[in-house]
């Protein structure tokens, strides 16, 4: 592998694989670019995260890991810094920012891991989500419990009838509850919520037997002791529910109903975004009805109303919730991982809940004029971003009150002044999470304060954020922060001593800590150097087929000034040029009314050749005539020699008949954006060479998402 430096050392990959468990001087590391002036020693350190470090010289600029540094299949962060001697040690002249590096698992001596292998890999160290199943017994057990009870309460009846003294009352009873599963029933014909809501409407309707159904539907999700029903539930979550009107029938049948009630709850968990409010409504009448219930009962309604408040408090797109739903459906299956491609068009992509690996499979080319001009993003590199975006070891961030930091921990003047200046994007919502510690008390002090600006300190009036409590000595205070950005910096001050575990995370959520890293993935210059690199017009785009190993060109371009021009008129469109370009093997434009024109050009707008819509200053490809050709409008020039002249530099990009497709396995790796590890809440950014105009680009991508970080726990 190729470690690359630039000017401000920030640090590329030609892959992030280090090496595979065992091996030994197999696999040459290369640095490049790491030489500074002042500096005559270079270091790689190696941090295993179990207190486990290890520093290697790189000096020569080259570096081979043996069997001791290759010591476990996981990923690894690592540093280079550039150092010099002063009198008996080495001093610190310059560090890059941490990098990650892949060690595989071990398979053979000479066999590198397949995907396959890589889910076997994930698959164990996730080991923890297989044991869920285990530990919803419990809850299977309860459910077992009211099913059971369920079938006492219809031998109860069935006993009532045979008494004259209290006929009377068990047709009460049977009434009432007969009168709760109607209630039941047009609650969930119009609230459609969650499952576990759902499931309270059904302990509201079908009071004994309805809580049965509930509580399997909370445990069948998570235990293969309960199979059946798990399919049951997930599969017709994707229905409307149309059973319900078979629960209006008399407490004698409702024990029998239980099946079809699973089925009826389980749909609702699709439509849990459609009213809120009147899932609350029903929640509340389940408890009451909970309160009057045997103990078991009340256990089993309680979970039910945890679950659902906690599901609640989450706010999800439709399409989370989608993919929740079928997570609790996969689960139930026994699967526990799953692959999911992101075929969006963007500058920058979240990582999915869930994501564990990513592979790219394609990456597309993107042109639009700006300006007057046209301008392609081609992808210069791919760029792996953790989801704490902010670096606080980083000393370019530091302000005014730092002391020193060791062993990630920023100690303080104890001041007012700014201690971290953090960079955000103006309209971007961030969540800000940080720990402060300090050895003395102070029982009316200021803990910490936002404040809009770059080395602001703090102020009463003009905190964006604080928090004036007093504080103990030697206590750990957790600090979360949620904000729209105004400012191209906010800063944070503190009296506290100690601050560490700085993480800024975009939306409104904190997570736990991870510690900044970005990878960037450079892509060869030999791919960057194919023709069309980075082109679009219209729908049709270049691209990349990383996953086959080939480049697609669906594009090509011409200056106009390079073509034959003739001066033309005819009745329906009038005075207008030509040129034959058939040797072009552009793609006929197609007829008025078409919507997509797949042409792109700075100085006309492109149409469908029709006299409707020829109007000045437009340019169509005709492919109907019998010579092929070029069409535009443009009343400025008088004749064919002042247009031809004006025509020069002005460049049409248009689709191709028929595109060219170039095998290019031999310019990539064989793991080249392959099973890239990947953290939730991350991103990946499509880094173009005008990547000041954060062009969005067409690429698709595989994930391995891991299903229990998706479902979560019912």
């Amino acid at each position: 592998m190729t470690i690359t430096l630039n000017a401000d050392y920030d640090v590329t990959l030609n892959t992030a694989l280090l090496g595979y468990v065992g091996e030994t001087n197999a696999r040459p590391v290369s640095v490049e670019g790491m030489e500074i002036d002042g500096a005559d020693r270079y270091v790689l350190t190696i941090d295993y995260g179990d207190g486990v470090q290890y520093e290697v010289d790189i000096t020569g600029g080259q570096w081979t890991p043996t069997a001791d540094i290759l010591r476990s299949a996981q990923t690894v962060s690592c540093q280079i810094c550039a150092k010099k001697l002063s009198g008996q040690e080495y001093i610190l002249v310059k560090k890059s920012r941490i990098f990650r590096l892949r060690i595989g698992a071990a398979i053979g001596d000479n066999a590198v891991p397949s995907p396959d292998v890589a889910m076997d890999a994930l698959d164990r160290i996730d080991a923890i989500g297989r044991q869920a199943h285990a530990d919803m017994q419990t809850a299977v057990t309860a459910a077992e419990t009211a099913t059971t009870a369920a079938e006492n309460a219809k031998k109860s009846a069935t006993a009532a009838e045979k008494s004259a003294d209290t006929a009377t009352q068990a047709a009460s009873r049977a009434e009432t509850a007969k009168t709760a599963a109607e209630m039941s029933a047009t609650q969930a014909d119009t609230a459609r919520q969650s499952a576990e809501t759902a499931r309270q409407q059904a302990v509201a309707a079908q009071n004994n037997a309805k809580i049965s159904a509930a509580q399997a539907s909370t445990s069948a999700q998570q235990t293969e002791a309960d199979k059946t029903i798990t399919a049951g539930y997930a599969k017709t979550a994707k229905n409307c529910a149309d059973s319900t009107a078979a629960d209006r029938q008399a407490v004698q049948t409702l024990a029998e109903q239980v099946t079809a009630d699973k089925a009826t709850v389980a749909d609702h968990a699709a439509k849990v975004a459609e009213d809120r409010t009147a899932a609350e409504t029903a929640a509340q009448k389940a408890q009451s009805i909970a309160d009057s219930l045997p103990d078991d009962y009340v256990t089993a309604v309680g979970k039910i109303a945890e679950n659902t408040a906690e599901i609640a408090n989450v706010k999800l797109t439709d399409k989370e919730l989608q993919r929740r739903v079928d997570a609790l459906y996969s689960i139930g299956q026994g699967i526990t991982h799953r692959f999911e491609t992101d075929t969006d068009t963007a500058y920058q992509k979240a990582v999915p809940t869930g994501g564990k690996l990513m592979s790219v499979k394609s990456i597309g080319g993107h042109s639009e004029v700006i300006d007057g001009e046209i301008v392609s993003a081609g992808t210069e590199s791919v760029v792996e971003q953790g989801k704490n975006l902010f670096d606080y070891t980083d000393k370019i961030y530091h302000g005014a009150n730092v002391s020193k930091i060791e062993n990630g921990v920023i100690y303080t003047k104890q001041l007012l002044t700014t201690v971290l200046n953090i960079p955000t994007v103006v309209g971007s919502k961030y969540t800000l999470s940080f720990k402060v510690k300090s050895s003395g008390a102070n029982q009316g002090g200021l803990r910490w304060s936002l404040q809009k600006g770059k080395n602001t300190s703090y102020a009463h009036d003009s905190s964006l954020i604080k928090s004036e409590v007093g504080y103990a000595a030697n206590a750990e205070y957790q600090a979360v922060a949620t904000f729209v950005a105004t400012t191209d910096f906010v800063s944070l001050c503190t009296i506290m001593l100690m601050v560490y575990d700085v993480q800024l995370e975009n939306g409104d959520t904190a997570t736990n800590y991870s510690p900044f890293y970005q990878t960037a993935y450079q892509i060869p210059e030999a791919i960057r150097n194919l023709p069309g690199y980075g082109w679009s017009a219209g729908t049709a785009r270049n691209y990349v087929d990383y996953e086959n190993k080939k480049y697609v060109q669906c594009v090509s371009s011409v200056d106009l000034g390079t073509l034959d021009w003739e001066f033309n008129t005819t009745s329906a469109v009038g005075h207008h040029f030509y040129a034959p370009a058939k040797h072009l093997n552009f793609k006929y434009l197609g007829v008025f009314g078409t919507t997509v024109y797949n042409a792109l050009c700075s100085k006309y707008r492109t149409v469908a050749r029709s006299s409707n819509v020829f109007v000045d200053k437009t340019l169509t490809i005709d492919g109907v005539t019998v010579v092929s050709q070029i069409q535009v409008k443009d009343t400025a020039y008088p004749d064919a020699t002042a247009f031809k002249k004006a025509m020069q530099g002005v460049i049409l990009y248009y689709e191709l008949e028929t595109p060219i497709v170039t095998d290019i396995s031999d310019l990539l790796t064989e793991d080249f954006l392959r099973n890239v590890e990947v953290e939730a809440g991350g991103s990946i950014t499509f880094k173009n060479s005008n990547d000041s105009y954060r062009i969005p680009v067409p690429s698709e991508e595989e994930y391995i998402i891991k299903l229990s970080e998706v479902g979560g726990s019912v």
